[in-house]
């Protein structure tokens, strides 16, 4: 299985550019440098990425300046043993950009194919809602993440490996930074809630340290208490996507 997939998708980010351009917060110009970067070259159906930013506009069009209700835009994560309605309907691994239209009972999933230095994008309809923890509140999400970091820690602590694991793998500070800058590129728009931008960054640095001693170091001794922290990563993502399009949708 590779991991990176199941702690880090360049579709937080992106979700939350998207969300940031069809509330007029950033200019097309730079949404369209956050998905290159993100991305490389964007192509739906027979167009590309400026086909895809009109056909988002078009769906959410009548309900930018409606009575906020739900986020315009929410992110679905999936792993092992979380499956979620939207990413069975649309048979991704990575995930998939919800997108809401007029009708509540069809939610619309974008869907990316990463291809060598481009993605291709599919637009696809599915019935129910987002997945559950795109209703966490920041707080909520903050708190499971943290609690099972620290459950998890305690465990690997209650093991022979803390002592005798090489000092470089016990702390890897040197790798862990630079997965945390890879994680944040290419950074997030200025409107972004402080809350959410805290809540992305725990997530990373947690994924940073799952992807070091799991793939980087090559450590799987430790997977039982780490893997546990794959959905509370997920969920931490979610939670931060769905907050931040609904602080947009208040400014």
């Amino acid at each position: 299985m590779e991991m990176r997939s199941q702690v880090y998708s360049p579709l937080q980010n992106t979700a939350v550019w998207l969300g940031a351009w069809i509330y007029d917060l950033v200019p097309t110009e730079e949404v369209i440098d956050a998905f290159v970067d993100l991305g490389g070259t964007h192509a739906i159906d027979e167009g590309g990425l400026l086909d895809l930013l009109r056909r988002v506009r078009e769906t959410v069009a009548p309900l930018v300046d409606a009575p906020f209700t739900e986020p315009l835009i929410t992110l679905a994560l999936s792993g092992p043993g979380d499956p979620r309605a939207a990413l069975r309907a649309a048979g991704t691994a990575e995930g998939a950009l919800i997108i809401r239209g007029v009708d509540k009972r069809v939610s619309h999933a974008l869907v990316p194919e990463r291809l060598d230095g481009s993605t291709l994008w599919t637009w696809t309809e599915y019935e129910g809602p987002p997945s559950p923890e795109s209703h966490l509140s920041p707080g909520d999400a903050d708190a499971l993440l943290t609690t099972a970091t620290a459950e998890a820690a305690r465990m690997i602590e209650a093991t022979a490996y803390s002592t005798l694991a090489p000092a470089s793998l016990r702390n890897p500070r040197l790798t862990v930074g630079t997965l945390s800058d890879f994680y944040d590129t290419p950074g997030l728009p200025h409107d972004v809630p402080p809350r959410a931008a805290k809540l992305f960054a725990r997530a990373d640095r947690v994924a940073a340290i799952v992807e070091t001693v799991q793939q980087t170091m090559g450590e799987h001794s430790l997977d039982p208490q780490l893997i546990g922290l794959w959905r509370h990563i997920r969920g931490a993502r979610m939670a931060g996507v769905s907050y931040t399009l609904a602080e947009f949708a208040r400014l």
